[in-house]
């Protein structure tokens, strides 16, 4: 397959697979009478990053964590310099006090510390493992402060739908496996042909 074309393909699948995965998780929620607060946590924790998470993995197991890696690094420059800028100047933004004491010092902290682990020019297994203990306290301190806040989980998520929702979380799900091995072939591809580095051609897609 054409390598511009396995990363077209692959962008429509992450589109369509990430879409029809958060749908999928708000119908879930609304089967188990998730707490709206604990939806919201969850579907900006794994949902909205499920298409970087899908193309991270799929590049470690092929050889390349270069592009992992510059996945991870440019998502996270984009999601914070690009969107939260030009939603700030459309609009601007009202920051909750609880998100300021939680999130923020999280937010500084983790890029801090993946600097800190690099250092030696290596990410190893205890380096991820230390990445992977930062996220879950930090998921499971904001679990608990949605948990405290919760409201009529009832009323607000509505009627549940369970078959719809668990067939567009397994769809949306296969979908951005399909994604993950498509962008990363066209990525290695085009790599290759202009003798690009992989960490550059992770951070840029």
């Amino acid at each position: 397959m054409n390598d511009a074309l396995a990363l077209i393909l692959g962008f429509v699948c992450a589109g369509a697979g990430g879409e029809l995965f958060v749908r999928g998780i708000v119908g879930v929620a609304r089967v188990t009478r998730v707490p709206p607060g604990i939806v919201a946590v969850t579907l900006a924790a794994f949902a909205t990053s499920s298409p970087e998470l899908t193309v991270a993995i799929n590049a470690a197991l092929a050889r390349t964590p270069e592009i992992s890696l510059g996945d991870a690094l440019g998502s996270n420059i984009v999601n914070v310099a690009l969107v939260l800028g030009l939603v700030a100047v459309v609009a601007a933004i009202r920051i909750p006090r609880d998100s300021v004491r939680r999130d923020f010092p999280a937010a500084l902290l983790v890029p801090l510390l993946i600097g800190a682990l690099a250092y030696d020019g290596t990410l190893s297994r205890t380096d991820g493992a230390a990445l992977l203990v930062t996220f879950v306290l930090w998921l499971t301190l904001t679990i608990i402060e949605a948990w405290r806040r919760r409201s009529a989980a009832e009323a607000v998520l509505g009627e549940p739908r369970p078959w719809p929702a668990f067939a567009q979380c397994a769809m949306g799900l296969g979908l951005l496996v399909v994604a993950g091995r498509l962008i990363v072939f066209g990525a290695q591809g085009i790599a290759a042909i202009f003798g690009l580095d992989a960490f550059v051609i992770g951070a840029v897609l």
